[in-house]
């Protein structure tokens, strides 16, 4: 029996890509609602793998290093047929819990490690419940997060535009926003008017993970996709396509924000907001010594982690010195 013709035994037919790195041998979640898809397989030279690569039909495989999660995204839209279509990432989940967690100023739930201990926690198992959600909705998002409380390289900001271009020369040339909303006007009018409220208000909502029916599915991924290429072009054109490689990227979280703004202004959706929970470590530790090593240092991470901006900001070699010798420890 293949991927396309797997039989569906009860309610609506749900899937969730997980983009997965193929070079991170990432603990995976045994739920059926999960399907795990390698992000620019084109470049796996492994033969081993067992799950699915974006790099079959209709596909932008070779773009996984501007375009990063859309690639799975892509080829979703394009290769697989589905009555919902939701997206995740190897360490980014929605938790469909009855539980409320604590979460940092981006609206994100920190997490160590993703194992059965975690899986447990987020109820990431529990596909009834998942299922009771998602088809009582016409989409299940991530929570909105208030840009006033979220620290940036120039300090907190008061709206979202203003959020993501006090990431000018980290993330991308700041420039590339102004371009941006010039080709949304351009070639998707429609959708103009609230990507400048949007954009002027403090609600931030990033990440690209969601679940939705698919009609909204189709009409979000035709408003992205057109805008992300023409921009592709646009880069190449004012010699920016090579200066920061997610840039692209980037530019589509921006556009999941402004879709989903665009939906709820309609009031006419059934949208739910969901805790997103992040998983610092997704290999599991080679040593019981590693684990704990790792947990002390997650737990203070996490713990300082407001503290931790102020006194090492963002692309700072300071910061990025403490982040080399972290990463070594915990050998992510």
């Amino acid at each position: 029996m293949g991927f396309q013709d797997e039989v569906v035994e009860s309610g609506k037919d749900i899937k969730i890509f997980v983009s997965c790195r193929i070079d991170t041998d990432s603990n995976l979640i045994h739920n059926p609602l999960y399907v795990p898809v390698r992000c620019g397989a084109v470049f796996d030279t492994s033969s081993s793998s067992k799950y699915l690569g974006d790099n079959s039909g209709d596909n932008i495989s070779d773009r996984r290093n501007s375009f990063c999660e859309f690639t799975v995204q892509y080829w979703a839209w394009k290769n697989v047929k589905a009555d919902y279509y939701g997206l995740c990432h190897y360490r980014r989940y929605l938790t469909f819990s009855k539980k409320e967690f604590r979460a940092n100023a981006q609206e994100q739930v920190m997490e160590g490690m993703l194992d059965n201990h975690a899986i447990a926690k987020y109820d990431l198992l529990n596909e009834k419940r998942m299922r009771s959600i998602i088809e009582g909705c016409d989409a299940v998002v991530n929570e909105a997060a208030d840009v006033n409380h979220i620290p940036t390289p120039l300090g907190f900001q008061h709206s979202v535009y203003n959020h993501w271009a006090a990431h000018d020369g980290m993330f991308f040339d700041k420039r590339v926003i102004p371009l941006l909303m010039e080709t949304i006007h351009e070639l998707k009018p429609q959708y103009y008017e609230d990507a400048v409220a949007y954009m002027h208000d403090k609600w931030h909502r990033g990440y690209n993970c969601y679940v939705m029916k698919k009609d909204l599915f189709d009409e979000m991924c035709s408003f992205q996709f057109p805008i992300m290429f023409a921009m592709e072009m646009k880069l190449s054109e004012n010699g920016m396509s090579n200066q920061f490689g997610r840039t692209l990227g980037y530019l589509g979280e921006m556009m999941y924000g402004i879709f989903i703004y665009y939906l709820e202004k309609q009031h006419k959706y059934k949208i739910k907001s969901v805790q997103l929970v992040y998983f610092e470590q997704t290999v599991p530790p080679n040593s019981i010594l590693q684990r704990l090593i790792d947990r002390f240092l997650f737990w203070a991470k996490f713990r300082f982690e407001n503290i931790g901006y102020r006194l090492l900001p963002k692309n700072t070699r300071r910061r990025n010195f403490v982040k080399k010798i972290y990463f070594s420890i915990v050998k992510r």
